[in-house]
């Protein structure tokens, strides 16, 4: 009975024991874990203020972000404007291309011999040929007032410090200027092409100089008119 009642007693307060010790680490415990939670939160804190970077929304870097943006808009309106010059020259060489064919016809069958549909075909694609010299013309022009922007968008760029973009549209320029001398030179060349072969017609054909006469005169009106 003795030993019974003495092992009670000895649970009975270890187990008190273990409750208070428990209660005091939950006591404890949560104030800890604040302190290092708080510290923690202290050094992000001072980490946070260190690398903010001031310097970064002067006015310096804002101009550079200005000057991307407007590197990136003369960029777009000179490959749009060089895309446009492209498309209208091909097309012109095509007209061209078929007027040298219809007077090498004309020339091959003779007045007599040349049905008046012919003719009619020539005097559409002479028409055509009006329509896009004028076109191209305007591009052209378009082209010299895009090469002025962006060549202003590129000093800008460069003295504010944005070498990167000052280069880039600087090389933009230089492939928009040779495309656009390839395209004057491919037209030229069938544009010599046709001419010579007018005079040709003219030469051996006397007949027709009147019909080419004519419609020459008819291209030169329209363009009067416009």
């Amino acid at each position: 009975m003795f030993r019974k009642r003495l092992f009670r007693i000895f649970q009975t307060a270890y187990k008190t024991n273990s409750k208070r010790n428990i209660v005091k680490i939950r006591n404890v415990t949560p104030i800890t874990l604040g302190l290092v939670t708080t510290a923690f939160c202290d050094e992000k804190s001072k980490e946070f203020e260190l690398s903010w970077d001031a310097d970064s929304l002067e006015h310096d870097f804002l101009i550079r972000q200005a000057t991307t943006i407007n590197v990136n808009a003369a960029t777009q309106l000179l490959t749009v404007t060089l895309v446009a010059i492209q498309d209208t020259s091909e097309r012109l060489r095509e007209a061209l291309t078929s007027e040298i064919c219809l007077v090498k016809q004309a020339l091959e069958w003779g007045d007599n011999g040349t049905p008046s549909h012919h003719w009619d075909q020539l005097v559409a694609v002479r028409g055509s040929l009006c329509d896009l010299k004028h076109n191209l013309r305007t591009l052209f022009s378009y082209m010299d007032y895009a090469e002025k922007l962006a060549t202003t968008a590129a000093e800008i760029s460069y003295l504010s410090g944005n070498i990167v973009a000052s280069d880039a549209i600087c090389e933009r320029i230089d492939h928009a200027c040779r495309a656009c001398n390839t395209q004057k030179q491919l037209t030229h060349e069938l544009q010599q092409e046709s001419l010579e072969l007018q005079q040709q017609a003219i030469i051996s054909a006397p007949h027709l100089e009147e019909k080419l006469k004519t419609e020459s005169q008819n291209d030169k009106n329209k363009n009067l008119k416009e």
